[in-house]
C-alpha cells in the first residue's frame, strides 16, 4: 500500500497509495487547502510538483548541497518582477508527516510550516492526518 516513487527528488518522503485520489483531492486535500489559505487572505497558490515534494530532512546539512538545485529551481525560481512589484508565488505540499508541521494555524487549527524568504512566506507544508483520509475513503467525513 506504501508506494515508490521514483521521479521523487527527496529521499524522505512517504508516498501512500489509494485507488481513489479524485475523491481524496476533491473531498478532503482541496477544502482544507483552500480554507488554510483563506484564513491567511492567499488568492494564489499551486502545489508542489509531485515529484519534488520535500521533508524537512531535506534540509540538514549533510543532505542540503545535493538538495539546493532542486530546492531553488521548485521553490524559489518563480519569482519575478512585474511593473514595480516583486512577484512571489506560493507553494504547499500536502505532508502525512506531522513532524513538518510545527505551527497550528488559529483559525483554522490546521497544522503546518513555512519556509520564509525575507520574512515572506514562499512555501507550506500543509498536515493531513491519515486518519482524516480513510475517513474521507469511507464517506464518514
Amino acid at each position: 500500500m506504501i508506494e515508490t516513487n521514483s521521479k521523487a527528488k527527496s529521499q524522505f518522503v512517504g508516498y501512500f497509495g489509494v485507488k481513489n485520489v479524485e475523491k481524496i483531492e476533491r473531498e478532503l486535500i482541496l477544502p482544507t487547502v483552500e480554507k488554510f489559505f483563506a484564513a491567511r487572505n492567499i488568492q494564489t497558490f499551486k502545489p508542489i510538483d509531485e515529484s519534488a515534494a520535500i521533508s524537512d530532512l531535506d534540509f540538514q546539512t549533510k543532505n542540503f548541497d545535493d538538495f539546493f538545485a532542486h530546492f531553488y529551481e521548485f521553490i524559489v525560481d518563480g519569482i519575478h518582477k512585474n511593473g514595480d512589484n516583486v512577484e512571489i508565488p506560493v507553494t504547499y505540499c500536502i505532508t502525512l508527516d506531522e513532524t513538518n508541521c510545527a505551527q497550528t494555524c488559529e483559525q483554522t487549527q490546521i497544522r503546518y510550516d513555512e519556509i520564509l524568504l525575507f520574512d515572506t512566506p514562499v512555501f507550506y507544508f500543509i498536515y493531513v492526518d491519515v486518519k482524516d483520509v480513510f475517513s474521507c475513503l469511507r464517506g464518514s467525513r
